[in-house]
């Protein structure tokens, strides 16, 4: 029988469980970093990722896609764009629903979406970083 000081039960149970909970933050799915392929300034998230730092103040992060009605009577995939702003205490975050071909304009910056894509398990948000127009 193995004698344990006093107050120590349970420390190794929890050990356990946040080795756990550890393990299985390490197996997420992280953003994707850009191919060669993509342009460059090219920016690509992944469902339930995030959030990525983008700029010194802003990062992004997207979840909750699924299509949705366009004026022309299409459907087409649409994502939640999370934008977390450090400069302002306590940070603060924006949530716009975004579809490719769209331009959000928020915390001094111009993203624009170049595609939305929900097939089952593969969802990714991509878009650009453009310059501000004076």
């Amino acid at each position: 029988m193995i004698r344990r000081a006093p107050g120590t039960r349970g420390w190794t149970g929890l050990a356990l469980a946040l080795g756990l909970v550890l393990s299985g933050c390490a197996r997420e799915t992280p953003a994707v970093a850009p191919s060669s392929a993509e342009q460059p300034g090219t920016i690509t998230l992944t469902k339930n990722h995030g959030p990525l730092q983008v700029t010194p103040h802003l990062s992004l992060a997207t979840g909750n896609f699924w299509p949705e009605d366009t004026d022309a009577g299409a459907r087409e995939p649409t994502a939640a764009l999370f934008i977390y702003d450090s400069r302002v205490v306590p940070p603060e975050q924006q949530h716009v629903r975004v579809r490719a071909g769209q331009r959000v304009e928020v915390a001094g910056e111009v993203f624009e979406v170049s595609e939305v894509i929900d097939r089952g398990d593969e969802q990714l948000l991509r878009l650009r970083l453009r310059p501000r127009q004076p």
